[in-house]
């Protein structure tokens, strides 16, 4: 557990179902609705593993929270879980949230450290499909998508499926960036398709998506709106390890060793 972070967060705020389709790796409480909320709706009874979602001990005032329309730390982290519920329910998805703190309140964990935290969760859940973030510009991102690669190059996890971080994948050369450090850690990232990995046909999802996003409230006041990112169509990578193919759902997933 990272200094500073709380204990209470760690369990899931919704007890999970016995097995969910996906667990899904989010950043910050709102990244995995923002990236793949339509996956999620199409893939109910997932589960989304929240890495920085810890209270700091001190009610911390940050110039983000504050654009938030929030007082400090502590009103904006209980705040922002009551969103985090409201909208994985909308997708059929149950939270998880890990300690680690998001980055404007402290020093940030080491990338061992949150992958294996990850890998215990991906080990809880090892019936689900993992799906990671690319890891993209901010540097929360980048750390989470750090840990995951880790974790596939090491062969602790046979692969997984990586999604576009929403916002980020818009800037210029920063999908590229994030592809080229796949491949410098010795994997492989091939475009696939929802459907190669078992996602289900909704008719209705991406309208359950934009709903999802509404219930984010405070971030929306921050970004003073969303970006037009958030509305385009998603998009996935199969990553693996150089020389090793993946034999998870259908053929086309990721699952462990």
């Amino acid at each position: 557990m990272p200094p500073g972070a709380t204990q209470t967060a760690a369990r899931p705020a919704i007890t999970p179902s016995a097995s969910p389709r996906l667990i899904v790796v989010s950043p910050h409480l709102d990244d995995a609705v923002l990236s793949c909320g339509s996956l999620l709706a199409r893939c109910a009874g997932s589960v989304v593993c929240t890495v920085f979602a810890g209270k700091p001990v001190e009610p911390l005032r940050t110039d983000w929270d504050t654009a938030s329309g929030f007082g400090d730390a502590h009103e904006a982290m209980d705040a922002r879980w009551q969103e985090d519920e409201r909208a994985l329910a909308l997708c059929g998805a149950a939270p998880l949230w890990l300690d680690f703190l998001d980055s404007q309140y402290g020093v940030p964990p080491g990338v061992a450290e949150v992958a294996d935290a990850l890998e215990a969760q991906f080990r809880r859940f090892d019936s689900c499909l993992p799906v990671c973030p690319l890891g993209l510009w901010h540097s929360d991102h980048e750390l989470v998508g750090a840990a995951c690669r880790r974790l596939v190059s090491s062969r602790r996890l046979a692969g997984c499926i990586a999604y576009e971080d929403a916002i980020y994948r818009a800037m210029p050369g920063v999908l590229k960036a994030g592809l080229t450090r796949l491949r410098d850690d010795g994997l492989r990232a091939c475009f696939v398709h929802p459907r190669a990995f078992g996602a289900a046909a909704r008719s209705n999802a991406a309208a359950i998506k934009r709903r999802a996003i509404e219930a984010y409230e405070s971030q929306a006041r921050a970004f003073d709106s969303f970006p037009p990112d958030v509305k385009r169509r998603e998009r996935f990578w199969r990553i693996e390890s150089v020389g090793r193919a993946l034999n998870g759902p259908n053929g086309a997933g990721a699952g462990r060793r």
